[in-house]
């Protein structure tokens, strides 16, 4: 397992949890291996076994301070730090920055698509426990958590918003209220389907923010499960920051490291 990992510092599983792999033992979501019991102490987080869990890659250290990509020419270069790439030097993104958790890949390609697909949404618990765990030190000035929302018909479908499952654990175990300002205003082609240009196009005018008056002046924290352009951090972000935020910061559980 990675030294800085958040999974260690994970509260104890839920009586849901708890009651469900009495019922239901799971297998882990990435290999299949079966499960040690939740009324274990060490009872494994995000569905994975204690080898798939050491799979998940963190960021690398050389990665852009605004975006999290990897800085082209990084490698022995020392590199100062707040470092940012090319790409925003030349066109800074509306967010402050971007803070994940680790490289979109196995097994955490996995996680996600159980709590997305599969209504598994007490991973999100787990994704935002870990959030927390990591970034709490760096999310001193935040005022309030507003998760990515989904259209409705989407969140009919799918019976809730991971974004929200994810956003509530992490704003409690920082102590700021989560408040759903933005509403999705058209329902939109899934973003993992399209190129970057067509998922910067797709989300045009798709967000609206539903009470502008309680974030004038205020930091948010901007929630979602994976960030693979920011083509959705950045269509966000720009409502926000268009209605009056003073900043927004992003945090995700996943980012893809290319395109």
């Amino acid at each position: 397992m990675y030294a800085s990992d958040p999974l260690a510092v994970t509260a104890l599983p839920s009586w849901r949890d708890r009651l469900l792999h009495l019922l239901l033992p799971a297998p882990c979501l990435a290999c299949g291996t079966p499960l040690p019991s939740a009324r274990a102490a060490a009872a494994p987080t995000l569905g994975l076994c204690l080898p798939c869990r050491a799979q998940l890659r963190p960021l690398p250290a050389s990665a852009c301070a605004i975006c999290c990509l990897p800085l082209s020419g990084g490698g022995a270069v020392a590199l100062p730090p707040g470092w940012p790439c090319q790409a925003c030097r030349d066109e800074r993104p509306s967010f402050e920055r971007l803070l994940a958790l680790w490289s979109y890949e196995e097994p955490l390609t996995a996680v996600v698509r159980a709590l997305k697909f599969r209504r598994l949404d007490y991973l999100g618990r787990h994704l935002g426990e870990a959030l927390a765990a990591r970034f709490a030190a760096q999310l001193g000035a935040i005022d309030l958590v507003v998760p990515v929302p989904l259209h409705w018909r989407r969140r009919l479908r799918r019976g809730y918003n991971q974004a929200e499952r994810m956003a509530t654990p992490l704003a409690r175990e920082l102590g700021l209220p989560v408040v759903p300002l933005l509403r999705r205003t058209r329902s939109t082609p899934p973003q993992s389907l399209l190129g970057r240009a067509a998922r910067v196009a797709n989300l045009r005018r798709a967000f609206q923010v539903s009470d502008p008056a309680r974030l004038r002046g205020r930091h948010l924290l901007l929630v979602d499960d994976v960030a693979t352009t920011g083509a959705t951090l950045e269509a966000a972000a720009a409502v926000l920051r268009a209605a009056g935020a003073a900043a927004v910061t992003a945090v995700t559980a996943g980012r893809t490291l290319s395109h």
